[in-house]
């Protein structure tokens, strides 16, 4: 039976139960969920409203002489109760059915159970009272004759408590009371002692504001429309508030206070479809209306700052700024708003009424329409505000006061997070923002704009930003939290430097805007800012200055008033100095790549004044500001000032204004008539004016024309006086002194004078007179370090021979004692005078004296006397420790030794031992080149058997071999020093395998018979164990042919003969080649061909296969037949056992790629008995049959299926050779013999010989 079936059958025929409830358990528990503070008075305060009370009474009676609340009694004027509203009071969670009023779980009555046990209800002359007995709740109603139009709900304490605190309760009250629709005045007394008055008037009738077009009225599934907007003004009065004094006991009476609101009413229509309005009626158990209304206790933000330190605490919660406000489901619950104002709305609370159910999905769909359209209503009254504010912009003594009621109205409407439930606030922000069109509007520095059109301001940008609108620093110092968050949302931005281009776009900017824009210019960019370069240049062109309006991209320079004082004229492209005062200049060079104004570009700008040539006293305050800063004029700038001023009449003199050139210092008094100059400060200038030409002495073509033309001219009182002026000539008078023949030479016995040029004459030292040098003729004693002689030397005088000169004189055609004298001299003063300009490899003379009387350039002669041997100069002793300054060098190089060599090949074995074993003590010097070219060079020295010489290269010699291969290699030796030489260069200690091998190819018999078998095997094992490493392969294809096809490998037949007079089977050995020679893999196919087989090592048996010997095994062809009964026998039997039993040993340690058969196919093998086997044996063209008496044969009708025939004879030799054969992959003799010992052997023997035998030990022991 299917469950749906089971629960069918106990639905029909079962008998029924009701479902008990205990229902002061049940109260309990939803009442312990009512935790809010004056729950109660909530709950009735509601009640009050919805039966449109006007009036409450409150009353609190006491314990006789305590203050200990015994009584309770709340009263209200409204409806008196109906029939079923006495109904539904005994009905436990059947709320009000009115749908405009807002109770829904019919618990709320049931408050006051959580102070009391009984209590009790009287309205229009009925009454009721509840009562407990056990865990069931009873009522007894009756009536009484009664013109009391008041309800009243009387319940007394379960247990005394506190009287309320005054203050708060009457908090409470004024907050209930703001929102009330009906009740209009509450009175509370303690005893018969009026203690709290309060009273609500509305003044005025109902202003409807109009909604502008732009906004979307409708909440965002549709639900709700917004109709209309009501602003009502409400007047809250404290008529009378008596709070008790702790001390006295006796109550102090409080002012009267009076407060005005306004309420703003938004008015839905309701726009449900019927699915979701009977959704909501089954939950609520109410029909939905078709209109609710939304209010906010709002208050003019200019009224509400003015009157805020004069209101009474007693209205603090109507007032929640800068705290959020509440959302009041008739009266306040824990559920904050997110903006700074109460909202009053007819959601559907959680069933404590402290939040909003935004958990089930239908009660959540319809208080988030209508919290959406809270959001709606919170924009239209900012953008009123907004609106407002802009009608009484008139003029800027009003601005800062606007400025705080906007802040204060933006303050109010910015969101943060609610509490107890985020969604409330999110939902009501997101609409705030979405439901209008239009942007958002704010109050800028230019009037009330979209938000997108205003910008965060930057403080360092304030100084020159007048016309983009800014958010007023007021308001956002009061609202960085809500511009935090539209920065967040991407509503607006902070300044940037696309506003500063449309700020420099509209105008041109003052000095002092400019050094401000360029100030935070430079701060934007220090923080790593990047600007582009098309923006960058745009900024460039659009920022002007002043009333001229100069673009900054016209500007080059800034001024530096310790270089250049701003008092003075500059050009147009420098900055002024009013902008860069203040500016860094590191700053302006880094990101305009402005550069300082220099000298020498004020200098060329102020060169084209005109009075620079008419007014001296202009002229000296110019060269004051250049002679000021002189010594940082680079040369190029020196020479540029020179450029602009030597051809201007700015000179003053006593003689007027002159040109540099034609001016003279104050000192120059040679003539009277020179223009000297004439400045109040001329020392100042001196520099200067040198620098412009001014003449410090006088004209030197006027002093060598006098000269010249007079004979009487003293020239050494010349000579003294250029001395004493040598600093200040120029460098062309010095240079007309230096090229002029103006000089006289002396000429020992002569009275006529011949005149030279300075630098062909040399100083007159004695010396220079005795190697014959010409002198300038000096009438006195010539005395060094004089200033005559360094103005001498300074124009050019030589103060000692020239290389080129002094080495003429060490050469061979001058005479001997001026050539000792020269190179003497030369040697002597080399590091002094001549290192620097001597460069060896230049030296075009032979001045070196070598031995056997020969004269040698510094490169083409040695200190080292062995070189001699190989016929290169050598210096003479004497010099040998001197000449190495000069670049004489102690042995050749490689390259020379190398050419010497080749051009002078040793004459004999002696000569080549002296040439080799000098070679020998430079092998350092050579390099690898060096050693492969003389490996081929034909340079070493052979004796032929005529006795004659002939020259080989190094790889066609060796040092040493057998002697018998003398005829076939050439030996050498030219002792231990000249070998190390020639070893080097490639001689080699014997032929290389390569040269064996070519060598048996080519004489392989004649070798065979003159050195014999064992000679000759070491020869092809040599080859073998150095074949895998032949050279290169690839170029050894014709050797390593000519190998397969020739007759050089050894092969082995056996040949029966007599020894002792017996007959013994013995090796022949033979030569052969590759194709007729088998590798010996198989002993029974030797024992039947006899074929040339390989020898059997290793080695040699993979150097045969490699040049193409055969498998013996692989090239014998094999059939066998058994003959007679097939049987199995005792020895076969035997067999059998033996080979089964130790299957697994003669795998041991045995390599697995060498194993053809493994165990399992051994133990599969039968061992059978027959008479004999014929087997056939082919090998190429020879064939042969014999009767054998053992061979493993496959089973004709079983593929998988092996045996091994033995007859009587066979022997455990014959058996092992062909187990070997079947179970191994190489079988020779060392396996033939493993297998025959695991046959014969027994099982103590083999573990003796370390096999693994103990398992098979045991199963014996265990058969016993």
């Amino acid at each position: 039976m299917s469950v749906n079936d089971f629960r069918n059958q106990i639905l029909s025929s079962s008998e029924e139960k009701i479902v008990g409830v205990n229902k002061r358990d049940l109260i309990d528990k939803i009442l312990a969920r009512y935790s809010s503070k004056f729950v109660i008075y909530r709950e009735l305060l509601q009640n009050s409203d919805d039966a449109e009370s006007k009036s409450v009474q409150i009353k609190f009676e006491t314990e006789m002489n305590t203050d200990k609340v015994i009584r309770i009694l709340f009263k209200n004027n409204g409806f008196p109760f109906r029939s079923e509203d006495w109904e539904r009071l005994i009905k436990i969670a059947e709320g009000n059915p009115d749908k405009k009023k807002i109770g829904v779980f019919g618990v709320g009555f049931y408050s006051l159970f959580t102070v009391c046990e009984d209590p009790f209800v009287s309205s229009g002359g009925q009454g009721m009272t509840l009562y407990w007995r056990e865990n069931n709740l009873y009522t007894k109603q009756g009536e009484r004759e009664s013109d009391d139009d008041w309800t009243t709900f009387l319940f007394d304490m379960r247990e005394p408590i506190e009287l309320p605190d005054v203050q708060e309760f009457a908090r409470f009250l004024v907050n209930s009371l703001g929102f009330t629709e009906y009740l209009q005045e509450i009175t509370v007394h303690f005893n018969d002692k009026l203690v709290i008055q309060l009273s609500k008037k509305i003044q005025g009738p109902k202003f409807t504001m109009e909604i502008a077009p732009e906004f979307n009225r409708l909440s965002s599934h549709e639900l709700f429309y917004l109709a209309s907007v009501d602003f009502r003004d409400v007047q809250l009065n404290i008529e009378r508030l008596l709070v008790p004094d702790t001390c006295t006991g006796k109550f102090n009476q409080i002012s009267p206070s009076t407060i005005f609101l306004n309420i703003v009413s938004g008015n839905l229509d309701v726009r449900a479809d019927y699915e979701f309005s009977a959704e909501m009626k089954r939950i609520t158990k109410k029909e939905l209306p078709r209109e609710t209304t939304i209010q906010m206790i709002y208050t003019k933000f200019d009224e509400q700052n003015s009157s805020g330190d004069c209101v009474s605490p007693v209205f603090k919660d109507l007032f929640p700024y800068p705290e959020q406000g509440r959302v009041h489901i008739g009266f306040s619950t824990h559920q904050t708003t997110g903006y700074c104002f109460h909202l009053s709305a007819r959601v559907i609370p959680t069933v404590q009424r402290e939040s909003i159910d935004l958990l089930d999905m239908t009660l959540a769909e319809y208080n988030s329409e209508i919290l959406c359209l809270a959001g709606t209503l919170c924009r239209i009254l900012y953008e009123n505000e907004m609106i407002k504010i802009n009608r009484r912009i008139v003029n800027t003594q009003s601005l800062k006061w606007l400025e705080e009621c906007a802040a204060r109205a933006l303050t109010h409407f910015t969101f943060n997070t609610t509490t107890p439930n985020e969604q409330v606030g999110e939902i009501t922000e997101s609409q705030f923002f979405s439901c209008s069109e239009e942007k958002l509007t704010i109050l800028s520095t230019t009037g009330i704009l979209p938000i997108s059109d205003v910008r965060i301001p930057n403080l360092e940008m304030l100084g020159f930003i007048k016309t983009v609108p800014l958010v007023p620093t007021i308001i956002f110092e009061q609202c960085k939290t809500f511009f935090k968050k539209a920065q967040s949302m991407k509503l607006i931005r902070e300044l940037n430097f696309l506003d500063v281009l449309i700020e420099l776009e509209n105008r041109e900017f003052s000095k002092n805007e400019m050094f401000e824009l360029l100030k935070w210019l430079i701060s934007y960019l220090s923080k790593g800012n990047i600007i582009d370069t098309s923006n960058f240049e745009r900024f460039m062109e659009v920022a002007r200055i002043g009333n001229d309006f100069r673009p900054l991209k016209t500007i080059r320079c800034f001024l530096n008033p310790e270089i250049i004082p701003s008092s003075v004229d500059v050009p147009d492209y420098v900055l002024s100095y009013t902008i860069s005062k203040n500016l860094k200049s590191q700053d302006l060079i880094k990101w305009f790549k402005w550069s300082e104004l220099s000298l020498v570009d004020w200098a060329r700008f102020i060169s084209n004044k005109p009075n620079l040539e008419t007014d001296p006293t202009f002229v000296e305050k110019v060269y004051e500001i250049l002679a000021g800063n002189f010594n940082k004029f680079s040369i190029d700038d020196k020479r540029l000032l020179r450029q602009l001023f030597e051809q201007k009449k700015c000179i003053p003199t006593k003689f007027g204004m002159k040109i540099p050139n034609e001016a003279y210092f104050e000192g120059v008094n040679l003539f009277p008539d020179l223009p000297t100059i004439n400045f109040q400060k001329s020392s100042n200038v001196k520099d200067l004016m040198e620098l412009f030409g001014v003449r410090k002495i006088v004209e030197i073509n006027l002093i060598i024309d006098r000269l010249t033309n007079h004979d009487d001219c003293d020239y050494m009182q010349l000579i003294k006086y250029l001395a004493s002026k040598s600093n200040d000539l120029k460098q062309n008078e010095k240079n007309m002194l230096k090229s002029r023949s103006i000089w006289p030479k002396y000429n020992q016995g002569s009275q006529q004078i011949q005149h030279f040029v300075i630098s062909d004459l040399h100083i007159p030292l004695e010396l220079h007179r005795d190697l014959g040098l010409p002198v300038v003729d000096w009438k006195v004693r010539w005395v060094r370090n004089t200033p005559e002689e360094r103005f001498l030397i300074e124009l050019g005088i030589q103060q000692y021979p020239t290389i080129t000169k002094i080495l003429e004189l060490a050469a061979p055609t001058t005479y001997s004692d001026i050539r000792y004298k020269a190179l003497r001299y030369f040697i002597n003063n080399f590091d002094r005078k001549y290192y620097r300009n001597y460069y060896a490899a230049e030296i075009n003379v032979a001045f070196l004296p070598c031995l056997h009387d020969n004269y040698a350039k510094p490169l083409e002669c040695f200190i080292n006397p062995e070189c001699t041997v190989m016929s290169f100069k050598v210096i003479n002793r004497g010099l040998q420790h001197q000449v190495g300054k000069l670049g004489v060098r102690q042995n050749p190089n490689q390259k020379e030794l190398l050419s010497k060599l080749l051009q002078n090949l040793p004459r004999d074995e002696i000569n080549a031992e002296k040439i080799f074993g000098y070679l020998s003590s430079r092998q350092a010097d050579f390099n690898h080149s060096d050693w492969n070219k003389l490996a081929t060079f034909d340079f070493i020295p052979i004796r032929n058997q005529s006795n004659g010489i002939f020259f080989t290269r190094p790889c066609k010699c060796f040092f040493k071999f057998q002697d018998e291969l003398r005829d076939h290699f050439l030996q050498i030796d030219f002792g231990e020093k000249a070998n190390r030489f020639l070893q080097s260069c490639g001689v080699k200690d014997e032929p290389s395998l390569i040269e064996y091998a070519e060598l048996l190819v080519k004489s392989s018999h004649e070798l065979w018979h003159l050195i014999g078998v064992e000679k000759y095997l070491n020869i092809l094992r040599k080859i073998a164990n150095g074949f895998s490493n032949f050279g290169n392969m690839a170029s050894k294809i014709v050797l390593v042919s000519q190998m397969k096809k020739a007759p050089i490998l050894v092969s082995i037949t056996n040949k029966n003969r007599e020894i002792n007079s017996e007959m013994r089977e013995t090796n022949n050995y033979r030569l052969g080649t590759a194709k007729e020679i088998y590798i010996n893999d198989d002993k029974i196919y030797q024992g039947i061909f006899n074929p040339l087989t390989a020898p059997e090592e290793d080695n040699l048996e993979i150097f045969y296969k490699k040049l193409g010997c055969k498998s013996l095994h692989d090239s014998v062809k094999e059939a066998s037949i058994p003959k007679g009964s097939i049987r199995v026998t005792d020895k076969s039997k035997k067999f059998q056992e033996i080979i089964i039993e130790r299957a697994s040993l003669y795998y041991f340690k045995y390599p697995l790629n060498d194993i053809k058969s493994d165990d399992e196919w051994l133990k599969k093998l039968k061992v059978r008995e027959i008479d004999y086997i014929e087997t056939s044996y082919t090998l190429g063209n020879i064939k042969k049959t014999r009767k054998n008496n053992t061979s493993i044969l496959r089973d004709d009708n079983k593929m998988d299926s092996w045996a091994l025939y033995i007859t009587s004879n066979s022997t455990t030799l014959d058996i092992s050779k062909h187990i070997a054969r079947n179970i191994y992959k190489s079988h020779g003799w060392k396996h033939i013999f493993a297998v025959n010992t695991l046959i014969t052997s027994s099982l103590l023997d083999l573990k003796e010989m370390g096999y693994p035998v103990d398992h098979l030990l045991q199963q014996v022991n265990g058969k016993r």
